[in-house]
């Protein structure tokens, strides 16, 4: 009887938490303006300095994660498309790390790249490398498919936090002992981010996870590397999530000056960088509201590949820059995993392509989240989508060039483009009502 009582609770209590995501997905929270950058915004000059406050802080709520940055600069910038160009890349830079090597991953799994990933991070720190490890739990199945793995890593010293988005966990470092914790604010919101620093000196954000199949040609995706004054930023950004879950950070000089080497100047040709972040449950969304200005603004080309396009508000945006003259090309996958946001997008197929825009199918799962609008060009983490848009912790880079922006849409966009074929609108009418439901639920997915 006590057993039965306890499944029936615990069914209760599931059923309740679902309501809570399903509410707070279809009404987010007001937004605080954040986008375009407001006056204060965090510089990369004050990145150290917020980090030193953050360690010193007794606890980080989320909102001092919600952090508007000052526009940067990036004396490098590189898109590299597909985990074979961009792995190796970032390998090469933690097995040749000499003072830290901060990783923010969504999915972070074993497999033969993420054996590769977890010998480089054990080398780094047995080379007195400072190494710390942010994941989501339920996007890296850490305590699922991965337990192995993060077993592996926790005993190899390796310090790992988590966000907790669907289920209780520990408050602080796996494997510590810490109390378990479960705020509801956190409930139905997962750590969608992806970047790694090394040194402090070079920076990777993009879509990818540390999985397979991000390696071996069945998803397609592209982080971008920078260096530069906005690495400082990034590495702030990273000092903050880390806190927020319980990460404890001395504020000592030698810490801090692991993670901040001194300033790299800036000089001439250094390219406009803003570090965009979406934090959940805050009203503090300037990845979407960028997206939004930038389709407001274009007077002559829009270019996106990303995987879920759902979101009424950008397709509204989309129709009408086609509809004034802008030429706007959309890269969707081919076989998009899931499917429920690319069935909401093929409802809204008849008035983009009426309209005039360019919608194309690549053969495989196109993940990558990049738009080139005119001569900026916006790439990272974000879908298109209710979730990304608003429920997801996110992560951007906006680069203001145009000479980045003509080369994200050659080297990216054209890529993808090249072995896509046009898109066609459905007539049977059982796929039409299906994904005209999706399209119903939009706000949801």
């Amino acid at each position: 009887m006590v057993m039965k009582k306890l499944a029936t609770a615990g069914i209760a209590a599931a059923v309740a938490g679902i309501g809570v995501v399903v509410v707070k997905r279809a009404v987010p929270p007001a937004r605080i303006p954040a986008y375009p950058v407001p006056d204060g915004a965090v510089s990369d000059a004050r990145a150290a300095d917020l980090a030193t406050e953050l360690a010193e802080a007794e606890a980080v709520d989320k909102r001092d994660v919600a952090i508007s940055f000052a526009t940067s600069a990036a004396t490098s910038v590189e898109p590299l498309l597909h985990g074979t160009a961009y792995f190796p890349r970032m390998l090469e830079e933690i097995r040749g790390a000499t003072t830290s090597v901060s990783l923010l991953m969504y999915g972070y799994k074993p497999g033969e790249i993420g054996d590769e990933f977890t010998t480089a991070l054990k080398d780094a720190l047995g080379r007195g490398v400072a190494v710390r490890l942010a994941v989501d739990a339920i996007g890296s199945e850490v305590r699922m498919g991965s337990k192995a793995l993060y077993a592996d890593l926790v005993a190899a010293g390796i310090p790992i936090v988590m966000n907790k988005g669907m289920m209780p966990d520990t408050a602080g470092l796996l494997g510590s002992g810490a109390p378990i914790r479960w705020p509801m604010e956190d409930m139905g919101h997962f750590d969608h981010r992806k970047m790694l620093i090394v040194d402090g000196r070079v920076a990777y954000v993009g879509g990818t996870g540390i999985e397979d199949h991000f390696n071996d040609e069945r998803f397609y995706d592209v982080m971008v590397r920078v260096e530069g004054p906005v690495v400082a930023q990034l590495q702030a950004l990273f000092v903050a999530g880390w806190r927020h879950q319980g990460g404890p950070l001395d504020s000592d000089d030698p810490t801090i000056d692991a993670l901040f080497p001194p300033p790299a100047e800036a000089g001439d040709g250094a390219v406009p960088t803003t570090v965009l972040v979406n934090v959940p449950g805050t009203g503090h969304y300037p990845i979407s509201e960028a997206i939004e200005t930038l389709m407001e603004r274009a007077e002559r080309r829009i270019d996106i590949v990303n995987p879920y396009v759902s979101d009424r508000r950008l397709i509204d945006r989309l129709v009408a820059a086609a509809e004034r003259g802008v030429a706007v090309r959309i890269v969707v996958p081919g076989k998009p995993t899931p499917p429920f946001p690319a069935a909401a997008f093929r409802h809204s197929y008849p008035r983009l392509l009426g309209a005039g825009v360019t919608i194309v199918a690549h053969p495989d799962m196109a993940h990558a989240k990049v738009m080139v609008a005119d001569d900026s060009a916006l790439i990272g983490g974000c879908n298109f989508d209710g979730l990304s848009l608003y429920q997801n912790w996110e992560l951007d880079l906006l680069f203001d060039d145009a000479a980045v922006a003509q080369r994200v849409s050659e080297e990216i966009v054209d890529r993808f483009a090249a072995v896509a074929t046009p898109v066609e609108i459905t007539t049977d009418p059982k796929t039409k009502l299906w994904n005209a439901a999706m399209d119903r639920i939009s706000p949801l997915l």
